[in-house]
């Protein structure tokens, strides 16, 4: 196909040969950067940012050549891309010879035509590197051209021997051989049949009733009540199939990445995979032990660890994978994902800790320090309570931590324990400064034996609050105690007693009344025969006292009554008749 020279090209101050020469030249410039971008596509990725860049200037530039000096037909020598007679790209060597490739396909000439798009020439770009890459495809240039149905670029191409019937060649200028015109989409079927059989009559098909048609790999005559059946049976089924492929392809999209990465991995493992598969496997694992780490999968994490522990990773360690889940930023995702979960995926995430042994608690114990849900804290709680329940110590390293709700947690913990074991721990955390951690302490306590716990409760009553002073009382009541009544009546003593919040006095009155005996009935006895004629606190004082020895019952405490109700101070022997009640 050649192009002429338009004069109307020309400016008003130039001569044909200039406008043609400054085509030329635009020509050339535009078959060196198409030059350029494929050796840019050979050394990077299509995706690949300067690809994108230089395949969307050269399209851009073809564009405004053909916008400036109309159609253009660049034909291929050897060793050289012409343009009429003009040299565009002659061939500096043997490996930079850009025309060779189009002549060894047989293709002579190529003609690009005004209002060529972006995607045509990158069909262009892509054939052109089919065929001149290292992995070639078995399609040559001109089939790749054809294939890729482009309008604004017409071929001239030397047909293969064999790719056409015998019809007669049209006739170019080039000498190199007849050329094959590129076909068009304004071909009529009577011009398309007539070339297809070299302008011959059709011959009859096998059974002499009809012309047998062409076609490009199988002969098909006019019985196609068959064909048309099986059309009208894949039509009916179309809807019923369309739906079934939908569902799939939808339940398919529904499995997280994951669970199918693990699904894959695992069947491989399991298809007599070699020494290389698994050590390929080993590499790939972690980082679905991290996706399902990262996106709350414990049932999939706790699997893959499972499967990467037998491999024998070399680039990976389960000591240093769960010190990056002790990171700060480790257990702030875990908890974010685990605050947002339902009670069994918190049962899920457990067992995934379980599998991690002893490090496994404390990643548990930092998981439930920050957690913000209630309810996932007394799961956890729980889980911990069952694991160290045989070893209460190994939440001792805890109960230094600086955060007091974390040392709360850990008494909690304790009191779910309970026993002898924890008395120790809790008097380590009874040292903590902040007196929650102590109302805690005092809970756990009476999961403890009394005698056990005895010591810790009455030091823990120094500087409690009205609240928790109280409940150490109440928790001391539980059995008589000589060493105890004493400490309780100690209370009684003080100067200031009788400042003290109704509700402590109270409290005292009552646990002396438990764990006192005949140890104290006689501090008791001088106790309500002293002088407070004018006090009405005193008064009140003196109906308690009578109270406590009438509870503690003995004939020692009965007696000291007795003497009182034969008091001649009237106060006196009010209160104890008072104490003792109707005879």
């Amino acid at each position: 196909m050649s192009v002429s020279t338009r004069s109307d090209q020309a400016g008003p101050g130039e001569s044909p040969r200039t406008s043609a020469d400054a085509t030329a030249k635009a020509a050339a410039h535009w078959i060196a950067q198409l030059a350029r971008t494929l050796k840019t596509c050979r050394l990077y990725d299509r995706g690949n940012p300067t690809v994108v860049k230089f395949r969307e200037e050269l399209a851009h530039a073809a564009a405004q050549l053909l916008e400036d000096h109309g159609a253009l037909t660049f034909r291929f020598a050897s060793d050289d891309v012409l343009l009429e007679a003009a040299s565009l790209y002659p061939a500096r060597s043997r490996d930079d010879n850009f025309a060779y490739p189009f002549h060894r396909d047989g293709v002579r000439a190529i003609t690009l035509q005004p209002g060529i798009e972006a995607r045509e020439i990158d069909a262009l770009v892509d054939a052109v590197l089919a065929v001149t890459g290292q992995n070639l495809d078995d399609d040559d240039l001109v089939t790749l051209l054809w294939e890729a149905n482009l309008r604004h670029l017409d071929v001239d191409y030397i047909p293969a021997e064999g790719d056409v019937g015998s019809g007669e060649a049209v006739a170019t200028s080039d000498s190199n051989g007849p050329l094959l015109p590129w076909p068009t989409p304004e071909a009529t079927d009577d011009e398309s049949t007539e070339g297809a059989n070299g302008g011959e009559t059709p011959q009859p098909g096998p059974d002499g009733q009809g012309p047998l048609g062409r076609s490009e790999d199988w002969q098909m005559s006019d019985l196609t009540v068959e064909v048309e059946a099986s059309y009208v049976e894949l039509d009916a089924l179309a809807p019923q199939e369309v739906e079934r492929f939908r569902g799939e392809f939808t339940q398919e999209h529904m499995v997280p990445p994951v669970t199918a990465s693990l699904a894959i991995a695992m069947a491989c493992l399991h298809a007599d995979a070699g020494e290389t598969d698994r050590q390929e496997m080993a590499k790939f694992l972690p980082r679905v032990l991290r996706g399902a780490l990262a996106t709350g999968a414990w049932t999939e994490a706790r699997e893959a660890l499972r499967t990467l522990r037998p491999l024998g990773a070399t680039e990976w360690s389960e000591e240093t994978f769960v010190q990056e889940l002790m990171q700060p930023i480790s257990i702030t995702r875990v908890v974010e994902k685990l605050d947002q979960q339902e009670p069994d995926r918190v049962g899920e995430y457990l067992t995934l800790a379980g599998e991690l042994g002893d490090q496994g608690i404390d990643w548990m114990t930092l998981a439930l320090s920050e957690s913000q849900q209630r309810r996932n804290r007394q799961i956890i709680a729980e889980a911990l309570a069952k694991v160290c329940r045989n070893n209460p110590e190994r939440l001792s390293p805890w109960l230094a931590d600086g955060r007091w709700y974390v040392v709360r947690n850990i008494v909690y913990i304790l009191g779910w324990i309970g026993g002898a074991e924890i008395v120790g721990l809790l008097k380590v955390a009874l040292r903590h400064s902040d007196r929650r951690v102590h109302e805690q302490v005092v809970v756990a306590l009476s999961q403890v034996e009394l005698n056990e716990a005895r010591p810790l409760l009455i030091r823990a009553i120094d500087g409690a609050e009205t609240k928790l002073f109280c409940r150490i009382l109440s928790l001391l009541s539980t059995a008589r105690d000589a060493a105890t009544a004493r400490f309780v009546f100690a209370f009684m003593q003080q100067e200031k007693f009788d400042l003290r919040p109704a509700e402590e006095r109270r409290a005292v009155y009552a646990a002396l009344a438990s764990v006192g005996g005949d140890e104290v009935v006689p501090e008791l006895e001088a106790e309500l025969f002293q002088a407070n004629w004018f006090d009405r606190a005193k008064e009140i004082h003196r109906h308690n006292v009578a109270r406590c020895l009438a509870r503690i019952g003995t004939p020692r405490a009965r007696e000291a009554l007795a003497r009182a109700a034969q008091s001649k101070r009237g106060p006196v022997r009010q209160a104890a008749l008072a104490a003792m009640g109707p005879s």
